[in-house]
C-alpha cells in the first residue's frame, strides 16, 4: 500500500504570528496550495482520501478531494497532536470540542463521517502534557496505519491523508518504528507538501519526504 501524507495549506495562524485561533481555517494562500496538492496528485490512482478533523484539514481535504473525485473520510486519529486550545487562556489552557457533524458537513457536504464524530464535536479528552499527548498522537498515528492495513489489505491501493505537520512527523517515526518529539525540525512540512511512504508486509519505505516542487515559489509557507 502507498500513503501520501499531505499537510494542510496555509492556515490563518501560520499566516500571523498574533493569530490565536483555536481551530483556524484556511487562507487564500492556503486554499491555493491545496488546488496544487489536487493537481499534482491526479493521475496517481489514489482511491481513498482520508483527513484530520480540524477545520484547515477539512477545508484541505475537500479542494483537494473535489479534484479528485474523492469523498474526504474524516478520521478523528489524525489530529494535530496538541489538540483545540481556548487562546484565552493560553496555548495550553482549556481543550474544546472541535467542529460538529453539521458543521462538517457544511463545508464539506460529501464528506464521510465516523461514529465519534458528533453533535456536540469530537474532541472531548482535556489537555495533560506535551509528552503524554505525544505518545497519543503515536498511538492514534500506529492504529490508523494497522486499520488502513486491514481495510486495503496486501493490495496496490493509494491512499491520501490529509494531516498536520507535528502529526506527520509522529506518523512517520509511527512507519518506522521510531521515538516521538516535539521538534519542529523533525521531520518537518511545509503547508501543502507531500511525504510519500510504502508499505508492504516485507518493507516500509520511506519514497519521498516533504516534496514541495507542485508549489509555485511564492506559495511556500510554514
Amino acid at each position: 500500500m502507498e500513503f501520501y501524507l499531505i499537510r494542510h495549506g496555509q492556515s490563518v495562524n501560520n499566516a500571523s504570528p498574533d493569530a490565536l485561533e483555536p481551530d483556524p481555517g484556511l487562507t487564500n494562500v492556503g486554499r491555493n496550495q491545496a488546488s496544487c496538492v489536487g493537481e499534482a496528485l491526479k493521475g496517481k490512482g489514489i482511491r481513498r482520501l482520508y483527513c484530520s478533523p480540524m477545520l484547515r484539514a477539512l477545508q484541505t481535504a475537500e479542494i483537494v478531494g473535489r479534484m479528485l473525485s474523492l469523498p474526504p473520510h474524516v478520521c478523528v486519529g489524525l489530529h494535530e497532536w496538541d489538540g483545540i486550545w481556548e487562546a484565552s487562556v493560553g496555548r495550553y489552557g482549556a481543550t474544546l470540542p472541535g467542529l460538529t457533524r453539521s458543521q462538517m458537513r457544511e463545508i464539506c457536504p460529501d464528506v464521510v463521517l465516523p461514529n465519534n464524530v458528533t453533535d456536540e464535536g469530537w474532541l472531548f479528552s482535556e489537555w495533560e502534557n506535551v509528552e503524554l499527548m505525544l505518545w497519543r498522537a503515536y498511538r492514534d498515528a500506529k492504529v490508523f496505519i494497522q486499520q488502513a492495513e486491514a481495510s486495503h489489505g496486501e493490495s496496490d491501493e493509494r491512499a491520501a491523508v490529509v494531516s498536520h505537520g507535528g502529526f506527520l512527523a509522529t506518523m512517520i517515526c509511527a512507519f518506522f518504528d521510531l521515538t516521538p518529539n516535539d521538534d519542529p525540525d523533525h521531520f518537518a512540512h511545509r503547508n501543502g507538501a507531500i511525504s510519500k511512504i510504502r508499505k508492504t508486509r516485507e518493507v516500509t519505505q520511506l519514497r519521498y519526504l516533504h516534496r514541495i516542487s507542485h508549489l509555485p515559489e511564492e506559495m511556500l509557507t510554514w
